[in-house]
């Protein structure tokens, strides 16, 4: 049998823009993907911090080093300087799920990463 884990999660992030034009997607700066270990594409889901929406869609990798944009029919439900996080999931046996420790990337005020550590477990 296979588990859904938490695979690492971006915590803190701001929004800085929503755009219903662009088809679908959340974009990311290129340090924060490959710090949490994402492929261009990849499915993760969106928390909204601010007002309590989430949403699931993929991610790709923008040119900014900053630039945190919400794109499609779920910028309705996220505004510019909204704070979220991504969460990605991968599915691993039992054995690997008694092993994993997701990666957990901290964002600044400015969606740079400040730090990057494995979830403690309690």
């Amino acid at each position: 049998m296979l588990l859904q884990i938490l695979k690492s999660k971006i915590q803190q992030l701001v929004v800085t823009e929503s755009s219903l034009e662009y088809p679908g997607s959340i974009s990311l700066p290129k340090a924060l993907i490959e710090a949490a270990g994402i492929k261009h594409f990849e499915l993760v889901y969106v928390n909204n911090k601010t007002n309590g929406n989430r949403i699931i869609t993929y991610a790709v990798q923008n040119k900014s080093e900053d630039e945190v944009t919400v794109n499609g029919a779920a910028s309705k439900l996220f505004n510019k300087g909204d704070i979220i996080h991504v969460l990605s999931f991968a599915y691993f046996d039992q054995n690997e799920a008694d092993e994993h420790q997701p990666t957990i990337v901290i964002a600044d005020h400015s969606n740079r990463v400040i730090e990057t550590k494995v979830y403690e477990f309690f």
